[in-house]
């Protein structure tokens, strides 16, 4: 093994990135076992685990950086909880019991997924040489990416389920602008958003739903 991989693995991202490979590498055994479904049985651990890995890596953290980070899951569990009590915000939609325990009939963790996403993006997008508003609008768009993986595993192992056969289009817009608005006030108030996990993190859930879908011939549409 070559010296400066030695060292690599030995600092606060090497061995979280270790971590983070060894895990989803394990998921996508599980997977071609066809282990699939008790495989996902496991996701409400896997948000705090990928929580706790975006916390550990935050270059810029401080009490600024955990208020905002709580604001952000905050907002994101009311959106929830608003939109599955009027079906205004992403359209007509119901919990199941995939992402653990719920208050109001939504899952305690769907905020913190949502802390963890946004400032993903805001970390990613971070040094993009544009006007702010439009480097959030970019930004909310790789959620809205994200999210396109995400509904058919989420249906298909009962994190939720919609009232119409397919996701309603409603649910992207609604995505990409409370995304938008959440990133234009992280980036305003965050100054440092580094996180050297965040595109690493991302890219390999995004795989892992890819997989996912091609193993279980979910439809993404």
């Amino acid at each position: 093994m070559p010296a400066s991989l030695k060292l690599f693995i030995r600092t606060r991202a090497g061995i979280s990135l270790l971590l983070l490979i060894v895990v989803y590498l394990v998921g996508i055994i599980s997977v071609l076992m066809g282990h699939a479904q008790q495989l996902m049985l496991l996701t409400p651990f896997n948000l705090l685990f990928a929580a706790a890995l975006m916390l550990f890596n935050a270059k810029g953290i401080n009490l600024n950086y955990i208020i905002w980070f709580s604001v952000v899951g905050v907002a994101g569990y009311g959106m929830e909880w608003l939109g599955i009590e009027t079906g205004l915000v992403f359209g007509s939609y119901s919990y199941g019991a995939g992402l653990g325990i719920k208050l109001f009939d939504v899952p305690l963790l769907i905020g913190v997924n949502w802390a963890v996403l946004v400032f993903s993006v805001a970390a990613i997008s971070r040094n993009w040489k544009t006007k702010p508003w439009l480097r959030a609008a970019g930004a909310a768009a790789l959620m809205v990416l994200y999210d396109i993986l995400l509904e058919p595993v989420a249906i298909r192992f009962d994190f939720w389920s919609w009232e119409a056969t397919q996701v309603p289009l409603q649910n992207y817009l609604a995505w990409w602008a409370i995304a938008w608005l959440m990133l234009l006030a992280v980036n305003k108030f965050v100054p440092n958003r580094e996180n050297f996990l965040a595109p690493y993190l991302l890219i390999i859930q995004s795989l892992f739903f890819l997989l996912l879908i091609l193993t279980g011939n979910l439809s993404l549409f």
